[in-house]
């Protein structure tokens, strides 16, 4: 088990959400019109070390208290202070009792323009005024009898500043909101006018139980595994969910953790502990150049950082094989987190599908003929890499050949890695595919090939060897059907069969380039069409066509131009006839007559018995 330490002051950092069921916002007051872009209303954010808020001449060296956290971000919410301005409004959480610190600035451009501090929810307390300009303030300065408003209002046109605190009840019940407005405008001249100018800004609380703040959340925290990365590589991912995928050989995972209270504040205080089954190693944070993610029984002495965000890594358990791990992560004492990483070994054979495959190669492809238009070499290979125990990996360079013999001698796999030739083997998709390429050549037949892939230590992995066949391109056709007649409504299949010119089926893949084909005018063409886009299998390839409801005999015609030596072929397929005469339909009806009276009949002798 390692174990790191942290102790640091409650953080009052960003907040991501309020606590779902426990918190709400309240609507902010608002005004006639927006404020000037130059007035602004401050909080301070910093903790006061003796107990008791203070004002300063700047909002940053006033102190507040029971300020916990924000939950929207207005400005650079890591600084000393949060300001709104120009009708913004910001929300936060505060504990029961908090004293908030503020100060609003005005700028006038008129004679008896105002400022004002409107709160509910609490009181207001150590209010005064400063007319910036001058070392004593300009107008007057008054609080309500609740200290609920408190005006400043200004002669002259210097800038204004009014400062005080704000201290929520302490009897506010947990859950509720209190706020804050601030207002300016030459209508503002006492406390019974404090709304009349225009809206400064809101703060918006929310009141929260001391209790809760600070404690461990877990629907509020991250703790999530994530992509894993590279030995050499650091962590950024802070996804929320787990990444599942297994792991390739050599890589490490990753868990990340941000550590939340039932506020979503920050947790920097307390103790969290890392421990790892299975043989694997844990080290946190951003490794350092000298860790090399070499064994290691403890994390790393780097200190976490303030806003307690940071990541675990686990190692490999057997470098090169394939294993599992669980880590489990404490917090306090009490287990947060048990994850489990699965790893790859290292690549450990390859074999080719060869029921998937394409079995025969046309002679003369090559790279300048590997284009989107010419399908024709487009002559796919379906191939699955494993490790030693039987797990499908990630390939990260494709595979070549190895061992050809016959015709197929001096072949080689495309060097293309798009979808069209070749896609690199994922254990999302379980295998990979590559294109064959056969040079230029007098040979013709059968031939053997093997795929070769190299593991971590550069040492090759073979296929076993795999069985194909060289052709040339189309030099004679036959067409033929799967019947001679047919009923209406019936699909009739034809078969396209073409050879090259040593008699041998021609290439997987081949396009019947030229195609022609004047279908029989009482059927209808269904599925794909019957042309130059078709693709030879196994030497043939089919079309599907819907008999008519007219019976008779009807001519057809197909013919592939670029095999020169052979005319079209023609012929003719014949729908039967499905339909009944008049005289049929009248035999039927004399015959269920003729039941019916037999059945009366029988009726009428039961009856008289």
């Amino acid at each position: 088990m390692s174990i790191k330490t942290f102790s640091k002051r409650v953080a009052t950092v960003a907040v991501a959400a309020l606590s779902a069921g426990l918190l709400s916002v309240a609507s902010a007051p608002v005004a006639s019109a927006a404020a000037n872009g130059t007035d602004s209303f401050d909080i301070a954010r910093t903790a006061s070390t003796t107990g008791s808020a203070s004002t300063a001449d700047t909002i940053a060296n006033a102190r507040s208290v029971g300020y916990v956290a924000p939950t929207n971000a207005i400005g650079d919410i890591a600084t000393a202070s949060v300001s709104v301005a120009v009708g913004q409004a910001h929300t936060a959480v505060v504990l029961q009792g908090a004293q908030i610190a503020f100060t609003v600035n005005g700028t006038t451009n008129a004679t008896s323009t105002g400022i004002s501090v409107v709160v509910t929810g609490g009181t207001l307390s150590s209010v005064e005024a400063d007319d910036v300009d001058s070392s004593e303030i300009d107008g007057t300065l008054s609080l309500n009898g609740s200290r609920t408003v408190a005006v400043y209002d200004q002669v002259g046109t210097t800038k204004g500043e009014l400062r005080g605190v704000f201290t929520v009840s302490a009897a506010a019940a947990v859950g509720s909101t209190v706020t804050m407005a601030a207002y300016t405008g030459t209508g503002i001249s006492d406390t019974t006018n404090a709304t009349s100018g225009n809206l400064i800004g809101t703060y918006t609380f929310t009141v929260a139980s001391s209790s809760a703040s600070g404690a461990f959340s877990s629907s509020q925290s991250r703790l999530n595994v994530q992509a894993p990365i590279a030995a050499s590589g650091t962590a950024s991912g802070t996804n929320a969910y787990d990444d599942t995928s297994r792991i390739d050989n050599g890589k490490v995972g990753i868990f990340y953790f941000s550590l939340k209270d039932a506020f979503a504040a920050d947790l920097t205080s307390g103790t969290l502990t890392a421990s790892v089954t299975g043989g694997s190693t844990v080290i946190d944070l951003v490794a350092g150049a000298g860790d090399a993610f070499a064994a290691t029984a403890a994390f790393d002495d780097q200190a976490i950082t303030s806003d307690a965000n940071g990541y675990i890594y686990v190692t490999q358990p057997v470098a090169n094989t394939a294993g599992s791990s669980t880590l489990t992560v404490t917090y306090q004492g009490a287990v947060i987190a048990t994850k489990t990483f699965n790893w790859n070994g290292d690549i450990a054979s390859i074999a080719v599908d060869t029921v998937n495959s394409n079995s025969i190669f046309a002679s003369g492809a090559d790279a300048t003929t590997e284009t989107a238009a010419n399908k024709a070499y487009a002559q796919g290979i379906i191939y699955v890499a494993k490790d030693a125990a039987g797990n499908v990996v990630n390939l990260s360079a494709a595979p070549s050949v190895t061992g050809a013999t016959g015709a197929l001698v001096g072949a080689t796999v495309t060097t293309s890695t798009t979808g069209t030739y070749a896609s690199l083997q994922t254990n999302a998709v379980g295998y990979g595919t590559t294109t064959m390429i056969v040079p230029a050549t007098i040979l013709n037949g059968v031939g053997t090939y093997k795929l070769r892939v190299q593991n971590s230590a550069g040492t090759n992995i073979d296929s076993a060897a795999v069985n194909a066949r060289v052709a040339f391109g189309i030099n004679s056709f036959a067409v033929s059907w799967d019947k001679t007649t047919y009923a209406a409504g019936e699909i009739a299949t034809m078969t396209v069969t073409a050879k090259d010119s040593q008699g041998n089926p021609v290439a997987d893949g081949s396009l019947a380039t030229g195609a022609d084909f004047t279908a029989p005018s009482g059927f209808t063409v269904t599925g794909a069409a019957c042309n130059a886009t078709k693709a030879f299998s196994a030497g043939s390839f089919t079309c599907k066509l819907a008999a008519g409801n007219d019976a008779g005999a009807y001519g057809y015609a197909f013919d592939i131009t670029t095999a020169t030596p052979q005319a079209a072929s023609i012929g003719t397929v014949n729908i039967s006839s499905s339909g009944v005469s008049n005289a049929e339909v009248l035999a039927s009806i004399v015959k269920l007559i003729a039941s019916i009276n037999k059945q009366i009949r029988l009726l009428q002798k039961q009856l008289r018995r």
